[in-house]
């Protein structure tokens, strides 16, 4: 028994030894601590020994390195550097692609313009997808100037729109590009071109066919409003681009011949809204002296511009075989245009008397107040005929002091057919110059024409062709008071006109011009308004609250 008791006694001091080692030297890690106290538990198992040890929680050693990168706080506060700048990267890449993808696809940019100004009409969309043949549109002038709007500035002129519209017709069709030419640093370019005056702000549209330009005068239009006097101005870029594009791909242009030398009374000055019109209408002009120069071959419409003296013999038979021409198919017109004032031109009348048209004398003028325009009794309301252009209706047609017009037969020899295109009510008269007071109480007023067409359809290579005489007896249908207004449908009507008697009504495309002003307020705020909006709420404002966001949610989290 004793000798047990004192093999108990060392058993007990043996493990009372290991426990105070044990409290002493902690081990390095759970792991190794586990196999001791399993130890020491087993004399409890094997009824051994009475108590055991006190179990003791193992204190682990911080390591001296990398415990600032494994701690929590890191982690998450590195995390929400990390995804910041990524999400920052993110938004520049975003931006740079979004640059250039609108500089590539312009139509992504958002047209805020109240009338539109920036986004291309169906028809110039049309004429664009039709373009078969390479293109350039060379914008003349620096880049910079077209995009800051600091080309004619000074007269409120938007020019960023012709380059934006430019690059938009370059996206509709491949075979269209778009250069910037600055006359300064490429003058070689300018010289290519010496019958041009190529200045900044014209621009030039080149295929291998051929070239158009367009002035400032072509895109834009300044006028001063009657009414306030202010000046408005008004673009034409759309249509005019878009023509020009058409004329430069056609595979034939048509050609309109002006005669001079004889003292026309129509000018260039008084017929710039007129030669405007034939250009929209894709026809070339051209100018000859009649009484040196020949008419050139390809003319389809030769205009008599109200001559002051009489043609010679030999410019009349000039005249008869430009419209009796029997070689070419194609349809060709002479216009004549008349004036009261006019001298005697016995030739030139007997010529027109061939094609059965009498010119009269005085100036058509009406009694009914209501058939007047402008309060000018001699500006006649007048009625275009049902065989003729019956598919548009028009504005009113004004016809201005015109010379009355008479039809001597409706059919003789090769002239098919006469008749009349613009009539009077029965309401009008014929004022002369020996007329008195009398007369006046004794008018006879009666229906009169005031211009009309004569035709012949002779045949040519087995083809029917059109040969067409137009009278008019006013010219100031043809000035620009009457071809620059939308008030009267003048210049509606001689457009079709002239497209039918030259057989070009049938072409791809009609451009129409569209004048759109460019001084409408989109918004009704005063500049201090717009400079808070501009500046201070979207320049500063929207990015200073984005910046403190980020600044207080980035310290939220490097303290969680």
């Amino acid at each position: 028994m004793e000798t047990n008791r004192n093999d108990r006694d060392q058993i007990e001091n043996q493990l009372s030894t290991e426990a105070e080692q044990q409290e002493t030297a902690a081990p390095e890690s759970i792991e190794e601590a586990q196999p001791e106290q399993e130890q020491a538990a087993e004399p409890e198992k094997n009824g051994e020994a009475e108590k055991t040890a006190p179990k003791q929680e193992p204190k682990q050693n911080k390591k001296k390195g990398g415990g600032l990168f494994r701690s929590n706080k890191f982690k998450r506060g590195g995390m929400a550097t990390v995804m910041s700048v990524v999400f920052i990267a993110i938004i520049v890449v975003i931006n740079i692609l979004v640059g250039l993808l609108t500089d590539k696809f312009p139509s992504m940019n958002m047209d805020l313009t109240a009338d539109k100004l920036n986004t291309l009409s169906d028809q110039a969309i049309e004429i664009a997808k039709g373009v078969e043949q390479e293109t350039t549109i060379y914008l003349i002038g620096e880049e910079d100037a077209y995009r800051k709007d600091r080309l004619y500035a000074s007269y409120g002129l938007e020019y960023s729109q012709v380059s934006n519209l430019a690059e938009k017709l370059r996206e509709a069709n491949s075979r269209i590009s778009v250069e910037f030419i600055d006359p300064d640093t490429n003058p070689g370019f300018i010289s290519e071109y010496p019958e041009e005056n190529l200045t900044s702000g014209t621009v030039l549209v080149k295929t291998e066919k051929r070239h158009k330009v367009l002035t400032v005068s072509d895109m834009f239009s300044v006028q001063t409003n009657q009414s306030t006097y202010q000046r408005e101005t008004y673009s034409k870029v759309d249509s005019a681009l878009a023509g020009a594009l058409e004329i430069v791909n056609l595979e034939r242009v048509p050609v309109v011949t002006i005669a001079t030398g004889h003292g026309e009374m129509l000018t260039d000055e008084v017929l710039s809204s007129f030669r405007d019109l034939l250009e929209t209408q894709n026809f070339e002009i051209k100018e000859i002296d009649f009484m040196t120069e020949e008419i050139s071959e390809d003319t389809q419409l030769l205009m008599i511009p109200t001559p002051s003296t009489d043609y010679t013999e030999e410019e009349i038979q000039k005249l008869r075989e430009y419209i009796d021409n029997d070689t070419s198919a194609e349809r060709r017109a002479l216009l004549v245009t008349c004036h009261a004032s006019q001298s005697k031109l016995p030739r030139l009348e007997s010529f027109l008397e061939e094609w059965g048209v009498q010119v009269g004398e005085g100036v058509v003028a009406e009694t009914d107040s209501t058939r007047v325009a402008l309060r000018n009794g001699s500006y006649v309301l007048v009625d275009p005929t049902e065989n003729l252009l019956t598919e548009n209706t028009y504005n009113p047609l004004v016809s201005a002091q015109s010379r009355p017009l008479s039809l001597l037969f409706a059919a003789n020899g090769d002239v098919v057919q006469t008749e009349s295109l613009w009539t009077t009510a029965d309401s009008a008269y014929v004022a002369t110059e020996d007329m008195t007071e009398a007369d006046f109480d004794t008018l006879e007023t009666s229906q009169q024409t005031v211009a009309c067409i004569s035709e012949k359809r002779p045949r040519v290579d087995g083809e029917e062709s059109r040969r067409s005489l137009i009278v008019f007896g006013s010219s100031y249908v043809f000035t620009d008071t009457f071809m620059n207004t939308t008030a009267f449908g003048d210049r509606n009507y001689v457009s079709d006109l002239l497209s039918y008697c030259t057989g070009t009504d049938q072409s791809a495309v009609s451009v129409t011009t569209h004048q759109v002003p460019t001084n409408t307020l989109d918004v009704a705020a005063s500049v201090s308004t717009i400079n808070l909006l501009g500046l201070g709420v979207f320049t500063v404002g929207l990015p200073l609250a984005i910046l403190i966001i980020g600044l207080v949610v980035f310290l939220k989290r490097r303290h969680l």
